[in-house]
């Protein structure tokens, strides 16, 4: 067995991986699998060619283990540097265990800066740990705002039985009427009023005084910079990449419609964003969601009025340090479910800056975002 750079021609063999552990426990490559696989780690963009994902193989050219990475530049402490998000190791069914750890060994071992994975399994965790990397506390949580939990639960519960079409015409309804008497009870909790540190309620005056408009790669790289000028770490966006990502993002139907926002300040001066996918009537996920300290009640406020004008059931996000006060005080619930937030870092100083979410970087950076486009492929047997 050796352990070597991925390269294109392993694409089938990591999709056959992915179908093994992901679907249906068939070793056999999957066209839709093959066509991700490709899309991730050979179309991607600005990678950083000196940090590779890597393949275990047997001698004969056989994929037996792969560790996929992504690649993002980063600014950190004003130098060109490289942060790269690790997919969690895979392996044969019929390779040794080892072969997962020997292949992460060997990626944390590389010239990144510093390394994130949103793990996925405890295995992998262990590994990881074990390999000295840590778990960030915070940022392994989740924060999830109900907004409808009728038609949440219900889009839930009938989703696992396959009913939602059939039923659709009876349960939306029902729904909708629950969900307007839970509304009026309870404003704070499943509204998008909110609570002050006196307690009392709060309805927001919506439009604020900052401005949206939908993100171009452009305006998004730009804002990043401003914003985070003096992040110890933040993100160095190329248009050319954002492009790719938002458009391989927007491709992800199952999760929902895809939805980008700039916010500026009334002089035009760009102050947050969020980044989502919105489903009426289900749970959607945020996947970035940032603003300048003075502006963050008010960028969260839009978020939340945008997905309720759009029927959603509730929105989910990484629960960053900096969002726990706004996310409190406007009735979201906090959970520990999914998978966990891992940083590496030779670097102590970074490391601890990490796991105390002092760094600029969200779930656009890493696995988090592709995985559902791998779970989302429709593999059966007549694909392989």
């Amino acid at each position: 067995m050796r352990i070597r750079p991925f390269e294109p021609d392993d694409v089938p063999g990591v999709a056959a991986l992915w179908r093994y552990w992901f679907h249906d426990k068939v070793l056999a490559t999957a066209p839709e699998l093959e066509a991700w696989a490709h899309r991730v780690y050979v179309e991607r963009p600005g990678g950083d060619p000196d940090v590779p994902s890597l393949v275990a193989d047997d001698g004969a050219g056989r994929v037996v283990g792969f560790v996929g990475a992504t690649t993002t530049p980063v600014v950190l402490d004003g130098v060109p540097a490289t942060l790269a998000g690790v997919f969690p190791s895979v392996v044969a069914p019929d390779a040794p265990t080892t072969v997962a750890a020997f292949l992460l060994r060997k990626f944390l071992a590389g010239p990144q800066a510093i390394t994130v994975s949103d793990g996925g399994h405890v295995k992998f965790e262990r590994i990881w740990e074990a390999l000295g990397g840590h778990v960030a506390p915070t940022a392994s949580l989740r924060w999830m705002k109900v907004l409808r939990p009728a038609a949440l639960g219900a889009d839930a519960a009938i989703g696992r039985r396959g009913w939602g079409s059939v039923t659709a015409p009876v349960w939306r309804p029902v729904a909708a009427g629950a969900d307007a008497l839970a509304r009026r009870a309870l404003p704070w909790r499943f509204g998008t009023a909110w609570l002050d540190d006196g307690g009392v309620r709060k309805v927001p005056t919506l439009p604020s005084e900052l401005r949206a408009e939908p993100i171009t790669p452009r305006t998004f790289a730009d804002a990043v910079a401003h914003v985070h000028a003096r992040t110890r770490l933040r993100v160095d966006y190329s248009p050319d990449y954002l492009a790719w990502l938002f458009g391989a993002m927007a491709q992800l139907s199952s999760q929902g419609r895809f939805e980008t926002a700039l916010l500026r300040t009334p002089d035009g001066a760009p102050c947050g964003w969020w980044v989502a996918y919105l489903r009426p009537g289900a749970i959607s996920r945020v996947f970035a969601l940032d603003a300048d300290d003075r502006q963050l009640d008010a960028v969260v406020d839009q978020l939340f009025a945008r997905a309720d004008a759009a029927g959603v059931g509730g929105l989910i996000g990484r629960l960053d340090p900096k969002l726990r006060r706004p996310m409190a005080a406007r009735g979201t619930f906090t959970h520990n479910g999914g998978s966990r937030q891992l940083v590496h870092a030779r670097d102590a100083s970074l490391r601890d800056d990490a796991l105390l979410g002092r760094l600029a970087f969200s779930r656009l950076e890493g696995e988090n975002w592709y995985w559902w486009g791998l779970t989302a492929a429709n593999v059966t047997e007549r694909s392989s």
